[in-house]
């Protein structure tokens, strides 16, 4: 049973280690040759050399400079972390209401220690299956070289900087009040509201590049509902990508109770620690020293319709995914001006594995974006990442003409309602027969 506090939040629950994994912890804060530190990680994960083939290979990999120094300082710091974390046990809520956690970088680097070990708990059903680095060491060695490059590298002048976990619900008197004038409904479902709203179109900046690569943006993560999706299994896509070059976004994986229809979650102030190349089974780890600090995550779920890509077209999938966008491009009504007036980084959100059409994602965040403007001169930007595709210019001519021919949320919303599937999304809205 998870505990609650005075307050009726629920509390993180902390793994209470046997008497022998406390004496393998404490044995690996001396150092230990790598034959010895290895044999006591695998008592304590519970596999064998063969069974943790991820590891071994990355471990290989590793030059030696880097080699003696996770086996002589990185790996003692990381089983040292993980007693006094668990020794202290500070109290920490689950995000599973509107609110926000604060964690020390040193705290994040605390708790994926632990899961490097595989002792992590679940917390309940309503957060992920898979919650240690077990798999990862087991099966996926270009993830396990992102990990261990990681915990090598993390600068310990930054163990008191502050990475948060904001988690955002639907809030009527701030997403309808603060951005629809005279709204005539309360709430976001309601065609009405979307089909009178006056706000002008804006213009998306395309770029061929990948998300990641903005600066000083808001990164678009293309999440699932419980956020991180396969990361620590074999998923290996847009989300997976970011989390596990940016591995302190793990612990939204943690403390992030499954995403509602209308909830986000913001990660704030995460490092991207390494490169990669390849997407998908063609991954694989790139070196590079971390930059990009401070970067915020909005994690943003889309719909899942691989088994029926017809049913996106519906009015109600549309409106969903409409609103869901909003309220990720619309942050928090507590976000500072200067983060608000960030740039939204993204791109095909929803069109990869889940099956969205690119078209159709690519006008709903257009209306979303436009829309998440407290008042009409506001300047924001959207920038769109096309990454590799060839059809880049023609995206930008079309959406161009979309925006000028329709020119406000509320007409192009009203045209978007009567989309039919016999058309692409951009020639119906240009009426190209």
């Amino acid at each position: 049973m998870i505990q609650m506090d005075i307050n009726h939040k629920k509390l993180y629950k902390y793994p209470t280690l046997s008497a022998k994994q406390r004496f393998l912890l404490t044995k690996l804060i001396s150092q230990q040759d790598q034959q010895s530190a290895l044999s006591i990680i695998k008592d304590l994960i519970g596999q064998n050399e063969k069974q943790l083939r991820g590891l071994y290979t990355a471990i290989s990999w590793l030059d030696k400079n880097y080699r003696d120094i996770f086996f002589q300082n990185t790996l003692p710091k990381m089983a040292q972390y993980s007693l006094d974390i668990l020794e202290l046990s500070p109290k920490k809520h689950l995000l599973v209401s509107e609110g926000h956690i604060e964690f020390t970088r040193k705290e994040i680097y605390q708790f994926l220690s632990l899961a490097f070990f595989g002792l992590l708990e679940k917390q309940d059903d309503q957060f992920p299956n898979t919650y240690n680095l077990t798999y990862i060491l087991q099966m996926e060695a270009e993830k396990s070289k992102c990990y261990l490059y990681y915990f090598i590298i993390a600068n310990p002048d930054l163990e008191n900087e502050i990475v948060q976990l904001e988690r955002i619900t639907f809030n009527m008197n701030y997403h309808i009040h603060q951005f629809f004038p005279n709204p005539q409904a309360n709430f976001l479902e309601d065609v009405k509201l979307w089909s009178n709203c006056e706000k002008s179109l804006q213009i998306i900046d395309f770029v061929d590049q990948k998300i990641e690569e903005q600066q000083n943006s808001i990164l678009v993560d293309f999440a699932n509902k419980y956020i991180g999706g396969g990361v620590l299994k074999s998923g290996c896509v847009q989300e997976e990508i970011l989390f596990t070059i940016m591995p302190e976004n793990i612990i939204a994986v943690l403390f992030c109770k499954v995403l509602d229809y209308n909830e986000v979650v913001i990660v704030k102030n995460t490092i991207r620690y390494c490169d990669y190349d390849g997407y998908g089974n063609t991954f694989h780890f790139v070196y590079r020293q971390p930059k990009n600090l401070n970067q915020n995550i909005l994690a943003m779920d889309a719909q899942n319709y691989k088994n029926n890509p017809v049913k996106q077209y519906q009015q109600n999938e549309i409106i969903r995914e409409l609103n869901k966008a909003f309220i990720g491009f619309s942050l928090s009504q507590f976000s500072k001006e200067e983060e608000f007036l960030q740039p939204i980084s993204t791109g095909k959100w929803g069109c990869g594995v889940f099956q969205g059409n690119t078209q159709l994602k690519t006008i709903i965040q257009l209306i979303a974006f436009s829309a998440s403007r407290k008042y009409e001169n506001q300047q924001r930007r959207m920038i769109f990442s096309t990454f590799k595709d060839k059809q880049l210019q023609f995206i930008k001519r079309d959406v161009d003409n979309i925006i000028g021919k329709y020119k406000t949320v509320g007409k192009l919303f009203q045209q978007l309602m009567k989309i039919n599937t016999k058309q692409g999304v951009f020639d119906f809205l240009l009426d190209k027969k």
